[in-house]
């Protein structure tokens, strides 16, 4: 083996790989992402694991098509990276770099638009530094949120994203809903802390996996993969900890105590600690 080797994984070698620097075959979390990943190869996913002999895996690359997408952009003709980390014992050597020339190539070999990747400064995405250096430029915001992307073909239509912040609320407008993909290993957790804080709440939560690509782009937020709504309003757009959730409806009961009913519900701005991207 040469000192690095980027490995693209498949059905078959998947269960041997790290899945986003967890290693734990027993983790629900990693069992999940497992057979995510079985279902997702079929349509035209890539994950890539960075491996060396010394170190076994140091990294991960994950990206699909546009229109498989699970982000709610519009990216046709476009592959997406959902996801990029080094672990932090291994950055600064510039092996983000070499994960993402390994996207870059393959969008040219299949003659794509381009790449484009979805950056945040909170937690649980990967920041924009790597992308902006490598040619990536800035086409759309929402808030910590930046769509990235960078072009082979100048003429053609940038990304931008599609998220409906008001799209889920008539379809769960009652008690606390967790919409939840497993497309991260770090979801199951913070779920199931949410759903046991809920309960101590005296809230019996609705857990409602995202089941698709499709599905995925109909969250009302540029995550893409996880939300929380409570009476149909949005108040957390990312995986959170059950601290933070208990801040939540904590701020939520004061504001509602101080506001005529039906009044707005107040929406989590801060990231909470949890693994990096």
């Amino acid at each position: 083996m040469r000192e690095y080797e980027v490995v693209d994984t498949n059905a078959d070698n998947i269960g041997g790989c790290s899945l986003c620097g967890n290693k734990n075959a027993n983790n629900l979390g990693y069992r999940r992402k497992t057979n995510w990943l079985k279902d997702r190869y079929v349509e035209g996913l890539r994950y890539k694991v960075l491996r060396s002999a010394k170190f076994g895996d140091m990294g991960m690359i994950e990206y699909a098509p546009g229109h498989q997408a699970w982000r709610p952009v519009e990216a046709e003709g476009y592959l997406v990276i959902h996801c990029l980390m080094v672990l932090g014992k291994h950055q600064g050597k510039g092996l983000g770099a070499l994960l993402l020339d390994s996207c870059l190539r393959d969008a040219k070999k299949s003659k794509c638009h381009g790449v484009a990747v979805v950056t945040s400064s909170d937690a649980f995405m990967a920041k924009s530094d790597l992308f902006l250096k490598a040619g990536f430029v800035p086409v759309d915001r929402i808030g910590p949120y930046e769509l990235l992307v960078r072009k082979f073909k100048k003429t053609a239509p940038d990304p931008r994203f599609i998220v409906a912040r008001e799209r889920p609320g008539k379809r769960y407008s009652q008690g606390l809903t967790i919409l939840a993909a497993d497309q991260c290993p770090y979801v199951s957790k913070s779920v199931e802390r949410i759903a046991e804080a809920s309960r101590a709440l005296g809230l019996e939560p609705k857990v409602i996996r995202v089941g698709s690509a499709e599905a995925s782009r109909e969250l009302p937020t540029p995550y893409g993969v996880f939300c929380i709504l409570y009476e149909g309003k949005l108040i957390a757009e990312r995986p959170i900890s059950a601290t933070r959730f208990m801040n939540i409806m904590r701020r939520n009961a004061e504001h509602a105590r101080g506001s005529e009913p039906g009044g707005d519900i107040l929406i989590d701005k801060r990231g909470s600690a949890t693994p990096g991207r």
